[in-house]
Order: structure tokens, then sequence, then C-alpha cells
């Protein structure tokens, strides 16, 4: 479906669900899709992920950028800070997913690429059931599918863990597959990461320092690494922002990289390079 019938169709959908949504809609502007919220509008910044063997990148994870409004440049967890209530939290999480779809579905060089999207803590406690229900049916308009999508959710270790679960498997079940993001931050619980049976795990930054002491960030993450791995889980070392860390997690053996250093966050996604049939075999 064109970009424009899209944009309309999704319009029209938002009307039916918000009656705000004659000012919270989406608008084409230079080729990309922004949306308005709140008087705020918004956008999508890609950042890229490398994997680290081949140092290739094979996907993106999507940003939520302000780009004019009372708003702008206030990162995104500020402006999830910012919703009246659980309400008005889960329609800016699915209108933030929506537009990172959209604008995802016009970078052309994506094919077999992946794209990363963060789920707000918040949103699993709101809605208690059917998981990926509604966001499958965005993607199908958008003429993705789940199995090209990474959804990211955080683990404080405080939340129960039937709920996280639960939510996990029904992200699963349809397809979707799904990271734990910041994990070492708040909790490096190994026994709640294999209940919980995610399929990548995204180490904190704390754990690979500022590459001030080399020799014990590579302990962590090469211990921890392996462990995870043996859960059956991918291993991602971000905020990469300097060689020495680049180093830290390439003899620690994490399977992909994400960082300043190997790419910001920008308007569009890097190439994904696309394998020949000996390279793939």
């Amino acid at each position: 479906m064109p970009l424009t019938e899209l944009v309309h169709y999704f319009n029209k959908r938002n009307r039916l669900v918000c009656s705000a949504a004659d000012e919270d809609c989406f608008a084409i502007v230079d080729g990309q899709v922004q949306a308005r919220f709140r008087g705020n509008v918004l956008t999508t910044l890609f950042q890229p992920v490398v994997e680290r063997a081949s140092g290739h990148v094979i996907g993106h994870e999507a940003h939520l950028r302000v780009v004019t409004g009372e708003w702008a440049g206030m990162a995104a967890q500020g402006v999830f800070l910012e919703t009246r209530d659980d309400q008005e939290l889960v329609y800016l999480d699915r209108l933030a997913r929506t537009l990172h779809a959209l604008n995802f579905l016009q970078e052309r060089e994506q094919h077999g690429g992946f794209l990363a999207l963060n789920i707000h803590p918040q949103l699993l406690r709101a809605v208690r059931g059917h998981h990926g229900h509604a966001f499958e049916a965005t993607l199908a308009r958008c003429g993705l599918t789940p199995e090209r999508i990474v959804l990211e959710l955080a683990d404080d270790g405080f939340d129960k863990l039937e709920c996280i679960r639960g939510a996990i498997d029904a992200y699963r079940e349809r397809g979707y597959r799904v990271a734990i993001d910041n994990f070492g931050r708040h909790t490096a619980c190994l026994d709640r990461l294999e209940a919980l049976a995610p399929d990548v795990v995204k180490l904190d930054r704390s754990l690979i320092g500022h590459a001030g002491h080399l020799s014990l960030a590579k302990r962590v993450i090469t211990e921890l690494s392996g462990e995870i791995r043996r859960l059956g889980a991918q291993v991602v070392g971000q905020c990469i922002e300097n060689p020495l860390q680049i180093q830290v997690a390439q003899e620690a053996g994490v399977d992909w990289l994400q960082g300043y250093r190997l790419g910001r966050p920008a308007a569009h996604c890097l190439p994904v390079v696309r394998l020949r049939p000996r390279e793939a075999a």
C-alpha cells in the first residue's frame, strides 16, 4: 500500500480510538513520516546493530525524537513521563511503534534486516493480555511481519516475573523476537533471565564501563556472555563509544555490537548486507 494511503488509514483509525486524534496524527514531511502528540512533533531515528563476527549491519533500533514543541530535545523516557495516565501512555507507545514501522517501510535497503522497537514497561502492566495482537495488525498494513521485529523490554527485577514472562510468551507465539534491554543495570540474576527466556540480551553500558578497567570489564562480559548463550540467547554489547570498548566486546565474544562508535541514530538506516549464497551456506 502506498505511504500516503497508509498514513490516511492510520489517521482515520486514530480518530476512532482517541478523541484528540484530530491534532495527534501522522503526516509526511520531506519523505519521512512524523506524528503529532499533544502539540509536539515526533519522528524516528535509526541506530545500526552490527554483527561482531562479520562487521555487517544486520538491523536497526528505532529511537523516538521530538522535533518541535515544548518537549523538543527531550529523551524518549522523559516524553513517556509526561503522559497523564496509563491509557495515554499505551496510546503513545503504540503511536511511536506505528511511526517507526512506517518510516522503516521507506528504507529500501533493509531487506533481511530487523527493526528493534522499545516497549514501555508500563504497557505490560496496563495491557493484561493479547500482547502483540494490535501491533501485528499494524505491521500487516505496512507489509511487515513479526519475524522482522525485535521487541525490547527493560527488566528492573522488581516486576512480577509472571507478568513479564506472560508478555514474552505472547509476543514469541506471534513470531516476534524479544530482547531484555540493559541487563545488569538493576539485576544480573541469571535464574530470572532463564525464566524469562528472551531471544536477545542487551548488556547494560555499566558493564563495559568507560574503558578504564578493561581487564575487569572483559572478565565480567566474557563470563556473562557465556552464561547467556548457554540459556540460548544472543548477546549485545551496547553503548560502544570508543575503540577500547570495541576491543573488550570483541574479545569477550558478544554476538552483536551497537553504539555511537558504530553509528549514531540517524534519519535513515545504513544498508544491510545481503549475503551471497556461498556466504549464507
